[in-house]
């Protein structure tokens, strides 16, 4: 009887039947009903983790971290040199799912392509330059009065569309890093039709020398900070992450991205920017 054959035999079985054959046998048993949708839902969540990192890579190819690249470039060493290999079963292809577990998609931009950059192209204040740790260029900042950018979210589709998202800013805070001044670093998060305003936090420059430090910052600001802004360390050293969490879109609208350091008048040096990215969240 077909319902006796153990798991793995079974799936090697159904593996050969057409949509039509699955159908019918469904309807011959309780028990091959209850095995073939367990099967067909298996192979679905293996198509859609399989799409999930075919998408990752594609539309993130010229911003990845350099552990994503050397994993990507591990996996794709591997099923070349072993084409027969069930790939989803390798320890490579779970240490991926793993770099992104808890999205739905990924999507960054260059800060590069910024607009409104402050002195952007001056070689005296700030500047596209090499960074050999993550293999491309970013936007290097060499000294600066006051600083702004602004950077439109990349969209999955025409518009980002109503889900819970999380926006993340890639930045280098070196070791020279200089942020005087008592005046807040202003990050906000806007939509570009509208221009309703979803997050606005503030940042004290003494910041960015506790992260230089590898001490443990304090992002409240006098309490008007919610606990959805802070600032995570990545494998790369000295670079960071400048994370605002649960970002809830009701409706559908292009978002947009500024860092506003006009209030604080004194010069500025020490840091580097390389992509802003949405993550849609599961």
């Amino acid at each position: 009887m077909l319902e006796d054959l153990g798991g793995f035999l079974l799936e090697h079985v159904l593996s050969f039947l057409s949509p039509l054959d699955y159908s019918q046998l469904c309807l011959t048993s309780h028990v091959l009903y209850l095995q073939t949708s367990d099967f067909l839902l298996h192979q679905a969540n293996t198509i859609g983790r399989d799409l999930q990192i075919k998408l990752f890579f594609e539309e993130n190819q010229s911003l990845l971290l350099p552990k994503e690249r050397q994993l990507y470039e591990h996996f794709l060493s591997v099923i070349t040199q072993n084409p027969d290999v069930t790939y989803q079963k390798l320890p490579v292809y779970h240490a991926i799912l793993d770099l992104i577990t808890d999205s739905e998609d990924v999507r960054r931009v260059s800060i590069i392509t910024s607009h409104m950059f402050s002195y952007l192209g001056d070689t005296d204040h700030v500047f596209v330059k090499n960074n050999e740790e993550l293999g491309r260029d970013v936007v290097f900042l060499k000294e600066i009065s006051w600083l702004m950018f602004c950077t439109n979210l990349p969209k999955f589709c025409a518009e980002v569309y109503p889900a819970s998202y999380q926006i993340r800013l890639h930045l280098q805070i070196r070791d020279d890093v200089v942020w005087k001044g008592d005046k807040p670093m202003v990050v906000r998060l806007l939509k570009c039709k509208s221009h309703e305003l979803v997050r606005h936090n503030f940042i004290h420059p003494s910041v960015w020398r506790d992260v230089s430090q590898g001490k443990h910052v304090d992002l409240s600001y006098n309490n008007y900070n919610d606990k959805n802004l802070k600032i995570v360390a990545t494998d790369t050293p000295s670079w960071f992450f400048l994370v605002i969490d649960n970002v809830s879109v009701v409706e559908g609208d292009e978002l947009y991205f500024t860092i506003d350091d006009r209030q604080n008048v004194f010069w500025k040096s020490g840091k580097s920017w390389d992509f802003l990215e949405i993550i849609r969240l599961k």
